[in-house]
């Protein structure tokens, strides 16, 4: 019924090696619902680098399950 839609992502990213597509629709994230981008950031904290984390989602109105290890963001240089 509701989740966070992947509208862009990183060359290389984990999600991208996981197997997630730009428009695939997250609903769960280690077995928790996900009903916005809130909850996936939520979900997504401190705790989870470097693990395992299993992300379910609607890719064209199928139900798939995907593993991504998420990584620590890079730092963002000031120009």
């Amino acid at each position: 019924e509701s989740g966070a839609m992947i509208t862009a992502l990183e060359p290389k990213a984990p999600a991208v090696l996981a197997g997630l597509m730009t428009l695939d629709i997250i609903v769960r994230a280690d077995g928790e619902p996900v009903t916005g981008v809130d909850d996936l950031i939520r979900l997504l904290n401190a705790e989870r680098i470097g693990k395992h984390v299993a992300i379910d989602v609607l890719r064209r109105g199928t139900l798939r399950s995907f593993d991504v290890t998420p990584l620590e963001r890079p730092a963002v240089r000031a120009a």
